[in-house]
């Protein structure tokens, strides 16, 4: 009874390492489960009775997902819904096994699409755990694995705000989103990206392409720079004069190894002719091509559109109109710029002064509340998730509730 006691209440300290994590609904599969755990020698478990709620709050505090989770969707109202919400806070590489009542197969179809490795009917025993966990870890999968996606920020010219914008919504994604990401600086002579973020270079990037035969995990994650607990940076900073031509497939190698670790990664493009340019936008699942308020600007936009078009696997593409300067008489209007490349802006990044110079001059992301520029990065960063931002009251709302108090 011992041994069940400090499978099920460990230390705070140690719940949050935990390597198997399983949220159940009933003291008898929180039973069955900690014994076998026990029983299996199962390194760092954490078994207790909860919800799915529980499960993404207790998620939501560890710097890393476990390995495996096992989640109770028993009398759950919509258990897709609450699913998906979980998703956005597990790693992509974590195995998720879903206990229920149902013995449904719509259901336990519906679950293998959205990524879970199995389900369990309950009453739970032994041998059913045994096969979805020590029986499986060898076999093939069922499904095809649930991995990160790889977003691309590629500019139109020079200046317009691209790194900026990379590394504002990464930060905003792990920082608020709570998703853990990777940020790559594909600039091999040394980007923005560490200064912006009050980091050094480690030069892993060029490490990693250099020797693609060896992208083992372990030098992989040595090779990222960490900022806080969910953020990871891959750069380089090649000496001026030396160059790197990396072998064809060396990128696509790399990002197989890190998106089954990462809810994204993130990677800022550099200008045509750069030699991973062109990978990386083949690479990219969804690409913003990032272009400001001028007649050059839109045309590069179409383009790079034609050019992405004629890719193998195109990006699902979307246009940031940015504003690094102040406005003036010479610049497109929105609606003129719109017109001329014939397709929409998803999100127009307003001009916010000197606060985005400040900020990466002290090597501090631009945070909210004060800047416009970070509260237009929150509404990009939940067209990504397909979370609408919250209304913003018009100022007579505002008047009306400031009376009324």
């Amino acid at each position: 009874m011992n041994s069940l006691l400090n499978l099920t209440s460990p230390p705070r300290k140690h719940a949050l390492v935990a390597n198997f994590v399983a949220f159940v609904a009933d003291a008898p599969s929180e039973h069955v489960i900690a014994r076998f755990a026990d029983e299996h020698n199962v390194a760092h478990p954490f078994v207790t009775t909860g919800g799915i709620d529980d499960a993404i709050a207790h998620l939501t505090k560890m710097a890393r997902s476990p390995s495996h989770l096992i989640v109770d969707i028993s009398g759950a109202a919509m258990p897709l819904s609450e699913l998906d919400r979980l998703a956005a806070v597990c790693e992509p590489s974590v195995s998720v096994i879903v206990v229920g009542e149902r013995n449904d197969v719509g259901l336990y179809r519906s679950l293998l699409e959205l990524g879970v490795h199995d389900y369990l009917v309950k009453p739970l025993t032994p041998e059913l755990l045994r096969r979805a966990i020590g029986a499986n870890r060898d076999a093939p999968p069922v499904r095809q694995p649930r991995t990160g996606k790889v977003i691309g920020f590629a500019g139109t010219r020079g200046g317009v705000g691209v790194t900026t914008i990379a590394t504002s919504l990464a930060h905003h994604l792990a920082t608020v989103a709570h998703r853990r990401i990777a940020l790559v600086d594909l600039n091999l002579h040394g980007g923005t990206m560490n200064t912006r973020l009050g980091l050094k270079s480690n030069n892993g990037l060029v490490d990693l392409l250099r020797d693609t035969d060896r992208l083992d995990p372990k030098l992989v994650e040595r090779s990222l720079v960490v900022h806080g607990s969910r953020l990871f940076v891959l750069s380089a900073e090649l000496p001026y004069g030396e160059s790197l031509q990396p072998q064809e497939g060396s990128l696509a190698g790399l990002l197989g190894r890190l998106k089954p670790h990462f809810h994204y990664v993130v990677l800022d493009i550099p200008g045509q002719g750069h030699p991973l340019a062109a990978a990386a936008l083949g690479e990219s699942q969804l690409l913003y091509l990032v272009a400001d308020a001028s007649i050059h600007s839109a045309r590069e936009v179409m383009r790079l559109a034609r050019c992405t078009d004629g890719l193998a696997r195109p990006p699902s593409l979307s246009v940031l109109l940015n504003a690094p300067t102040p406005a003036d008489g010479a610049r497109l209007k929105p609606d003129d710029f719109t017109s001329a490349i014939g397709r929409r802006v998803l999100v127009d990044m307003p001009f916010d002064g000197a606060l985005p110079v400040r900020a990466e001059n002290l090597g501090e992301p631009i945070a909210l509340p004060k800047s416009r520029f970070a509260e237009a990065i929150g509404t990009l960063a939940n067209s990504l998730s397909g979370h609408a931002p919250p209304a913003v009251p018009r100022w007579h709302e505002k008047l009306l509730r400031r009376r009324s108090r």
